[in-house]
């Protein structure tokens, strides 16, 4: 029912060191920081966690970004498309249920949603790539 495809994954590290080194937009939460970088190509959202050592040891770390994940595909409709987000999470995420880990992405909507708008709007038309 609800799905992680590839496609819907940032995977390496080069596109999450871009992403982390500029990024264009930040929406905060109590546990989460998620960071917003327009795509060149047109598609859903992407999603990219990042848990430090801060967060807690391995098992901590992969028990959070879990949460994360599934908070992003229970809510595809909280992430506006054509934009790769990375989520950093705080330490603390890991000790909260699945459901408030989720409202706190659903409250964060209206603030991703202004950002990509934000975002669209600087960025010139035809995107970095068009013929001058």
């Amino acid at each position: 029912m609800y799905e992680f495809p590839r496609a819907r994954r940032i995977r390496k590290r080069p596109e999450f060191v871009r992403i982390q080194n500029a990024p264009s937009a930040r929406v905060p939460t109590r546990h989460l920081l998620l960071l917003l970088q327009p795509r060149e190509s047109a598609g859903p959202a992407r999603l990219g966690v990042v848990a430090s050592k801060k967060v807690g040891g391995s098992v901590t770390r992969n028990r959070a970004k879990r949460l994360v994940r599934e908070a992003f595909r229970k809510n595809p409709d909280a992430f506006p498309d054509n934009l790769d987000v990375v989520i950093i999470v705080r330490p603390g995420a890991h000790t909260l249920p699945a459901g408030e880990l989720e409202a706190q992405v659903r409250q964060a909507k209206s603030a991703l949603f202004r950002r990509a708008a934000d975002l669209a709007a600087a960025r010139p038309p035809g995107g970095p790539h068009a013929p001058r």
